[in-house]
């Protein structure tokens, strides 16, 4: 495996991380992110858990569980809940009861909503996207049992994982909260998203047994232009003639991070400087995405006055551009005279 970075990968990471940026602005209907967003929603985080499987280290002989690298990811995901609960929790709503030394607001259930362990929600002001990195921990556990399956069991694990993400997410959430469905109990836990990570991450360990880095990379550059061709071909058919919707087709969650993957190829052979470029940021992808959320909040009330306020159609267009470079910022400075502390919180190796 080589030790250098990879600069499609980290193209690919950085691109991922934007436009999960472009996803949680505003997106008004018919505006360009509408648009933009409707090609990569629900794609973009399952890249991460490919490659998190595909360069998962070999277990050791004997060994059943990762204690090891649970204990590297913890490290970021203590800290940043600790954040999260106290730059986007509710003393920014109660900020005047807090000066007064009022802590009625306060509830301890609100921590481990932060940390995606309970009460969930998709669209509340406290919504940081720390899900992520705790299937991540739970995933990068339980690699060396997942790496004992024999390789066919892996890969009914993985379709087991596709068709179980399918059933579990609930075709109207909004519908279904309303009626008190028992499945919107589960979607806080974002359960069914939770699922399918369990199927790109074993996916990345299936084809690492058939495929070393070389061979895969030889693969995805030969065939760069298929999944993107089939995006834009299979997409706005889907969309525009009401089909399944992709929110609920872990098939169609695939085609995406495939065309991520054939992007970062496509750049890296067509546009080397554009993509050297981009891949120049790659150790800072992960600040940025667990940052991001926190700079939008205080971009936000600085520009309409709310935190529940809304961006013009035009601030929607460099809005993700500005939160990334706010981001970067913040990163390089930290990075500069702190290695060591983004070293193990940033995972900026």
């Amino acid at each position: 495996m080589p030790s250098a970075r990879i600069q499609w990968i980290d193209f690919c990471r950085v691109y991922t991380a934007f436009f999960v940026v472009l996803r949680h602005v505003d997106r008004p209907y018919g505006s360009f992110n509408y648009i933009i967003d409707l090609f990569n929603y629900r794609s973009l985080i399952f890249f991460f858990f490919l490659v998190s499987g595909y360069f998962t280290h070999k277990a050791a002989a004997g060994q059943w569980l990762d204690w090891k690298r649970t204990k590297t990811l913890l490290l970021p995901f203590i800290f940043w809940t600790a954040v999260a609960s106290i730059l986007l929790l509710q003393p920014m709503m109660h900020w005047g009861q807090t000066l007064a030394g009022d802590f009625s607001w306060f509830s301890w259930s609100l921590i481990p909503r932060e940390m995606g362990l309970l009460n969930w929600c998709y669209w509340d002001f406290d919504n940081v996207p720390l899900w992520f990195l705790r299937t991540l921990i739970l995933l990068a556990l339980f690699s060396p049992l997942l790496q004992r399956l024999p390789s066919k069991v892996l890969l009914v694990l993985v379709l087991l994982c596709f068709a179980g993400s399918d059933v579990l997410c609930a075709r109207d959430a909004e519908t279904a909260r309303s009626h008190g469905s028992w499945r919107v109990w589960w979607l806080p836990f974002r359960l069914y998203e939770s699922v399918m990570a369990l199927g790109f991450y074993s996916l990345g360990l299936w084809i690492r047994r058939y495929a070393d880095f070389a061979r895969f990379t030889i693969f995805v550059r030969s065939y760069a232009w298929a999944p993107v061709l089939a995006a834009l071909i299979l997409l706005p058919a889907v969309y525009g003639f009401g089909f399944y919707p992709p929110v609920q087709s872990s098939a169609l969650v695939l085609l995406g991070v495939s065309c991520t993957m054939g992007i970062g190829a496509l750049c890296e052979q067509y546009l080397p400087r554009f993509c050297g470029f981009v891949a120049s940021f790659g150790p800072a992808a992960f600040f940025i995405y667990v940052t991001h959320y926190i700079v939008l909040h205080a971009l936000r009330l600085a520009f309409t006055g709310s935190y529940g306020g809304h961006f013009t159609t035009s601030q929607c267009l460099w809005m993700p551009f500005l939160i990334t470079a706010i981001c970067l910022s913040i990163f390089y400075p930290l990075r500069r005279y702190c290695p060591g502390f983004m070293k193990h919180i940033a995972m900026a190796k």
